[in-house]
Parts: C-alpha cells; sequence; structure tokens
C-alpha cells in the first residue's frame, strides 16, 4: 500500500508498505501494523527479503521489505493499495519478521 507520510519539510512523502495483521482486524483497529518497503537495496537478506514488481504486487520496482522497521500508522494514511503480495514473498517476509522478533 501506500501511505501519505509527513516529512520533516511538513510535505507529504510516498512511503509503501507491506500491512502485516490479519484481515479480521482491518476494519476494526484505527491502525495497521505495517513493514515499510525500500528502493535502497542492502545486502541483508535475512532481516530484508528483496520483492520484485509483478503485475499482482504493484510495486514500482525491486524493493526490500524492512523487517527491522515495523511501524503503525492510522488507517487514514493509507493513500492506495498497489496490490497482494503471492505466497513465495508473504513467506519469506514471514520468515524475516520470525527472525527479528525471535519468534521461530
Amino acid at each position: 500500500m501506500e501511505l501519505a507520510n509527513p516529512s520533516s519539510s511538513g510535505r507529504p512523502q510516498r512511503r509503501l508498505a507491506v500491512v502485516l495483521q490479519a484481515d479480521r482486524w482491518l476494519q476494526h483497529h484505527p491502525t495497521l501494523t505495517c513493514c515499510p518497503l525500500t528502493r535502497r537495496l542492502v545486502a541483508a537478506p535475512l532481516l530484508r527479503p528483496a520483492l520484485q514488481p509483478s503485475g499482482g504486487n504493484g510495486l514500482p520496482g525491486p524493493v526490500q521489505c524492512m523487517a527491522d522497521k515495523l511501524f503503525t500508522p492510522a488507517r487514514c494514511q493509507v493513500r492506495r493499495v498497489l496490490g497482494t503480495l503471492d505466497g513465495r514473498d508473504l513467506a519469506r517476509v514471514e520468515l524475516a519478521l520470525r527472525q527479528w522478533l525471535e519468534l521461530a
């Protein structure tokens, strides 16, 4: 999804993110638990799985999911839904989260 994220200058910036919480909470909670995406690729595959654009996910280009930078924006900050990650990408994001949070 794409969020409106105020910058230090006060102007809105785009922030791409993956929503992590269960669907049943999406309509009943004022915030979303998210994992931000970055176009600045680094060598950290265990914590920042790389995601490639596809017709289903709507990503603008190669990105990494930053499992080490979870955040909870208000639902009203969502500007648009880009798409859905496929099962393989979701599994890699889940593995990164389990490792970061030591849930494995």
